[in-house]
């Protein structure tokens, strides 16, 4: 076991991790007694309180136990657990609060973001390779497989969120973004129907997979609506009574939301609003934002199951349209 103190944490949390790393990595198996706190103390050249509150540390998340006139010892075997995420937004701190909600004590998580920077992406993976034992990660893009994600061992990697590729071999929980807008649509289609023209609001800089313009427009032309791709944040100017706006970005939706507001246009009477990927604020924004989303927080317990249980998951979330005042 090697420790290599840095400056940027107690040395109580760095001997903690370390020994929490070397269970994890086989070094000392589940049962067996740990180097005495005199020893810790010594080989490491810290102070026995250091030693013993590490120990303490590592004892009350149940990663090790302790025997009267014996010592320490392993209570069970530790994994740890690396979560790559896109970007940080409500409905990512869902999955992840489900995933450590159901995740069992034993595990330990590792969370970064790679907000779409393939550099950064590829630096992550690669350090990352025989420090985790599980990895979950939100690929870099909906329509292509991120090669460097080949590097770890299949059976560790669970694909997260995006997934239009081949994925054979891997676990995966993913939601659909293609023929399930179609689906959604239809579901509403009587709201929709309301508007004479729907605009779909689409930044070009949108890391939104664009799969599904092609259903919208489908969706569009079958039930007689006008339609209109907006590759462009929102502008005043955009928003006339008698229309509809899917919304791809958060951020155009509060400029949509003040914009209508100063026109002095209802929501679900004058104009016609749904965003994509639910969060809180969404139900209580106005008389309630519509969404189309899918389950963030049954995300994380499907990957839950995946560590917990070592099940080789392979599911798509179902994708709803949420309906509420906004529409």
């Amino acid at each position: 076991m090697e420790v290599n103190f840095l400056s940027n944490s107690t040395k109580v949390k760095q001997m903690a991790e370390a020994i929490r790393l070397a269970i994890s990595q086989g070094e000392f198996k589940e049962g067996q007694m740990l180097p005495s706190i005199n020893q810790i103390s010594t080989n490491y050249n810290v102070a026995r309180d250091t030693a013993f509150k590490a120990f303490q540390e590592l004892k009350t998340s149940g990663v090790i136990e302790s025997a009267p006139t014996k010592g320490y010892y392993v209570a069970s075997s530790v994994n740890n657990i690396l979560v790559l995420l896109d970007i940080f937004s409500p409905y990512k701190n869902d999955l992840y609060n489900a995933l450590t909600r159901n995740v069992s004590p034993n595990n330990r998580l590792d969370l970064y973001f790679h907000h779409y920077n393939e550099d950064h992406f590829n630096s992550v993976i690669k350090n990352s390779i025989g420090r985790y034992n599980k990895y979950l990660v939100m690929n870099l893009r909906n329509d292509k497989f991120s090669e460097v994600l080949s590097i770890i061992d299949k059976s560790r990697l669970l694909l997260l969120d995006f997934g239009k590729f081949d994925k054979d071999g891997y676990a995966y929980v993913c939601q659909g973004f293609d023929t399930t807008l179609y689906d959604c649509l239809k579901s509403g289609l009587k709201l929709f129907k309301k508007y004479e023209k729907i605009n779909f609001m689409f930044p070009l800089n949108s890391e939104h997979p664009r799969g599904g313009i092609h259903y919208f427009h489908q969706f569009c032309a079958e039930n007689r609506i006008k339609s209109e791709l907006v590759e462009r944040h929102v502008r005043e100017s955009d928003f006339v009574k008698g229309q509809a706006y899917l919304i791809v970005s958060h951020t155009d939706l509060i400029e949509a939301i003040k914009t209508c507001r100063n026109k002095g246009l209802k929501l679900g009477t004058d104009v016609g609003i749904v965003t994509f990927n639910d969060a809180p604020m969404l139900e209580i924004i106005e008389n309630g934002i519509s969404t189309i989303s899918t389950d963030f927080k049954q995300m994380g317990v499907q990957a839950a199951r995946f560590i917990n249980n070592n099940e080789r998951v392979q599911l798509y979330i179902p994708t709803r349209l949420i309906v509420r005042g906004s529409l």
